[in-house]
């Protein structure tokens, strides 16, 4: 019974296993800067890139993801708080539903860089380094940093003296959860 037990225990803790690309970086490990200068040199090099959703285009046979480059942690997991590392385009064969990937999600991406767009960013134009995916990887939404706080309101003294008990009210039986 132990032994049923703690297999049990530990099925409920495998997770789906990332794929190696999309887990270990490439060598050399290309950056989006580093391809934008030379995209001739880098086209058909292997390269795994994540960061933040812009926008999503549906064309006939590929699906374009353009994304906002942040640095990867662990895992291949995009940073949430880094600055943005420039922008490229991922391209993913078929159709992905943009209500299923939305703006500001994060994803990782593992490809080879087969070229870039030039396309405007506001009146600039900008030119994009362009990744056909082999592997992708979108990330669940960071939860929300914790609120702590005792008691919502402040009613403690000078404007509220006997609501909190201690020390005008130490018999009060909720007194030690409102400091």
């Amino acid at each position: 019974m132990l032994v049923v037990g703690v297999l049990a225990l530990l099925a409920g803790c495998a997770t789906y296993p990332l794929p190696p690309e999309i887990l270990d970086p490439p060598i050399p490990d290309l950056s989006v800067a580093e391809v934008q200068g030379a995209p001739a040199r880098h086209t058909g090099q292997p390269v795994r890139w994540g960061g933040k959703i812009l926008e999503v285009r549906n064309r006939p046979e590929v699906t374009e993801i353009e994304v906002l480059a942040t640095a990867l942690g662990d895992s291949g997991v995009p940073s949430t708080d880094g600055a943005g590392r420039g922008r490229f385009i991922a391209e993913i064969a078929g159709f992905l539903d943009p209500a299923e990937y939305p703006r500001d999600r994060r994803i990782t991406v593992a490809g080879r860089v087969t070229g870039t767009q030039t396309r405007s960013v506001g009146d600039y134009p900008y030119s994009y380094p362009v990744v056909a995916v082999t592997q992708y990887r979108i990330w669940a939404p960071p939860l929300p940093a914790p609120y702590w706080h005792r008691y919502p309101y402040y009613y403690g003294p000078p404007f509220y003296p006997w609501g909190w008990g201690y020390p005008w009210r130490p018999w009060y039986p909720g007194w030690p959860y409102y400091w």
